[in-house]
């Protein structure tokens, strides 16, 4: 059960990676994404964004650019279908996806003139570059999509050039760090102790390179039959629980449903090298039968060197 949650700001921290190589931390100023996919249009929370691989985003008068060299590949004037041949070499990586169906165009001098310009092109850019596909990949908390982001822009912020308009088609991957978080949960034995599976969905996002506090008391009955007899603090009592990894009663945690379990107990401070959502488990007794109690436990994310 949470009982208190630091509330979230609307904005987001990110590494922005740039098609040059650069990459610059940001702060993202809105709160979601719109995707076209296949399935139709998504609006994804940026809160629940991890990362952001970038497709093709062409800018709409280079779109336009490309669209007129192309047609003019079949100009009736050797001379007008030179100069498109030349400005669509020009236009390298935004003219590729156009080039490619275009080499595969019926009139031999059109399908001939895309081939040539696709082998220039290949030669001057890079091939990371020449790789990407037209639609961006979405990488969320629980799925990833494939599809189109809608707007050709994200807002944002940097501390050295202040608000900024970044365009998509400068862009190659967004990682999106989640913020600090402050959280207050009660953890109940009956729920979340008496069996391997129990494990507690915090709902609370950590990110690789933050900080992970967690502090917890209480205590938890691991035979309430002969009450009073096993009581445990989350140290965990001195038989070792169900799965023999872990001491009974041990409060343990892990990063993801497929996470690395590790061991909490009374105090658990260190740098994450993982992402995802935090769980938590009272470490159930090894007879077979259910745990009563509740574990208060604490937990605060921050990025090092804050």
């Amino acid at each position: 059960m949470i009982i208190g949650q630091q509330s979230s700001n609307k904005t987001h921290l990110a590494e922005v990676r740039f098609h040059d190589g650069s990459i610059v931390r940001m702060t993202i100023l809105q709160e979601n994404l719109e995707v076209q996919t296949k399935y139709g249009k998504l609006t994804v929370q940026l809160a629940d964004v991890r990362r952001v691989e970038f497709g093709l985003h062409v800018p709409p008068e280079t779109a336009q650019k490309v669209a007129q060299s192309i047609k003019r590949l079949a100009s009736d004037f050797h001379k007008e279908r030179d100069t498109a041949t030349r400005d669509l070499v020009q236009l390298g990586r935004f003219a590729l996806w156009p080039l490619l169906k275009a080499s595969k165009s019926g009139d031999q001098e059109v399908a001939y003139r895309a081939i040539g310009a696709l082998k220039q092109i290949e030669e001057r850019v890079s091939p990371d570059l020449l790789k990407l596909q037209e639609e961006d990949v979405v990488y969320t908390v629980e799925f990833m999509m494939i599809g189109k982001i809608c707007s050709p822009t994200i807002k944002a912020h940097s501390p050295y050039f202040g608000e900024v308009v970044l365009k998509l088609s400068e862009l190659r991957t967004m990682h999106v760090k989640h913020q600090s978080g402050n959280l207050h949960l009660v953890l109940d034995a009956t729920k979340h102790g008496s069996a391997l599976d129990q494990w507690c969905d915090t709902g609370m996002m950590v990110d690789t390179g933050q900080r992970l506090v967690i502090t917890s008391e209480g205590q938890v009955d691991l035979w309430p039959q002969g009450a009073g007899q096993y009581m445990a603090s989350p140290k965990g009592y001195n038989t070792t629980g169900k799965g023999g990894q872990f001491m009974a009663g041990a409060l343990i945690g892990k990063i993801g449903e497929n996470g690395k379990t590790f061991f909490i107990g009374e105090q658990y401070n260190s740098n994450v090298n993982e992402e995802g959502k935090l769980y938590l488990l009272i470490v159930p007794n090894p007879w077979n039968s259910g745990s009563t109690g509740k574990y208060k436990a604490r937990i605060v994310t921050d990025y090092s060197g804050r």
